[in-house]
């Protein structure tokens, strides 16, 4: 799959998700934009931290802030966030998604879900 980075629709969407940044004092920061298409980068491409190109940050600040984002829940609220807006855009269609319900267990020998729903 060839990585793209994320366009301005998104990144409106993404933003207000991220936490504040900091005042520039000192070292240059690196844009929470381009620490996001790294994180991105290696979850497409599916390479290592450390192959993670120089434009998008350093390797360490870019698994460092994505750890960040999984730690505080900030992926989870993203992707509700992108979800909705699917919707409301009417990009998403899940007319063609279908659910394989052999991993799914009953609880305490009860029917599964799907049982009661085929009734």
């Amino acid at each position: 799959m060839a990585f793209r980075e994320i366009d301005d629709d998104l990144w409106a969407i993404i933003e207000p998700h991220l936490p504040a940044q900091k005042p520039h004092i000192g070292r240059p920061r690196t844009d929470h934009r381009a620490m996001f298409n790294g994180i991105l980068f290696v979850l497409t491409t599916g390479c290592t931290w450390s192959d993670v190109p120089r434009q998008y940050g350093t390797k360490s600040t870019v698994h460092r802030f994505h750890l960040y984002l999984a730690e505080h829940g900030i992926y989870q609220d993203i992707f509700l966030d992108l979800l909705r807006a699917g919707y409301i855009l009417q990009k998403i269609d899940l007319g063609h998604c279908s659910t394989d319900t052999k991993d799914i267990q009953a609880k305490k020998g009860d029917r599964p879900v799907m049982m009661a729903i085929r009734k």
